[in-house]
């Protein structure tokens, strides 16, 4: 299994659990209730176990965290990143559209905040497809 793929893997397990844990947060208080807590410390988790994941490759694979990807990997990257695009769009756009009719802020910012996780899930788990064609 490539680097690329195991850090797919992680990706969708951070991103699937903190994912969750923030839905079941705003659920918990509401979709209309002010941000939780814990919701912006999921995002907050989402981050640090980025960070933590590049410095770990950086420690225990040198070589291979060092070296640019190659082509199958760069259109496999690219093709992934349009697809999350395109999963953010479905999750941004109606909450613009419910703000600019409703005015409700907090909808808008928690359906957004949950898009960016579905996004995360979506770009790494399509890569970990696109890796096994």
């Amino acid at each position: 299994m490539a680097v690329r793929e195991i850090v797919a893997w992680v990706m969708v397990v951070v991103f699937g659990v903190a994912g969750a844990f923030c839905l079941a947060s705003i659920l918990g208080a509401g979709l209309a209730a002010a941000a939780p807590e814990f919701a912006i410390g999921a995002a907050v988790f989402a981050v640090t176990a980025v960070i933590a994941l590049e410095i770990a490759l950086a420690i225990f694979f040198p070589k291979q965290s060092a070296t640019p990807p190659d082509e199958r990997e760069r259109l496999i990257v690219a093709r992934a990143g349009h697809w999350a695009g395109l999963a953010l769009l479905v999750g941004v756009l109606p909450a613009l559209g419910h703000y600019a009719v409703h005015g409700d802020g907090n909808i808008m910012f928690n359906v957004i905040v949950l898009s960016l996780f579905v996004s995360g899930v979506v770009e790494y788990g399509s890569q970990i497809m696109f890796f096994r064609r």
